[in-house]
């Protein structure tokens, strides 16, 4: 009626079934961890970019104060702080 084969392929899945639960109940604080820490690092990754963004937008739209001294960017002529040495718009070097 039942072939061995058949039997003891079956008896061999749910022993790699019962092993793999064994695990998961015995480091279930390992996997939590596990996706606690990809779940930050997404988010932190996100909020990185964010603030990079900004600072470059800020960088590009420079506007100076009254009285500062400022140069023009010889390649797009965007105003750019007398201390920058590359092009925050363009990067290319500034003379």
């Amino acid at each position: 009626m039942y072939s061995v084969n058949g039997i003891l392929g079956c008896l061999v899945s749910i022993l790699i079934l019962v092993v793999i639960f064994a695990i998961i109940k015995e480091f279930w604080w390992l996997i939590v961890g596990i996706i606690i820490i990809c779940i930050v690092a997404y988010y932190a990754k996100l909020i990185y970019e964010t603030v990079q963004n900004k600072n470059v937008e800020k960088e590009v739209n420079y506007k100076p104060e009254m009285g500062e001294v400022y140069k023009v960017c010889p390649f797009c002529n965007t105003k750019v702080k007398v201390t920058e040495t590359t092009c925050p718009n363009c990067k290319r070097a500034l003379n």
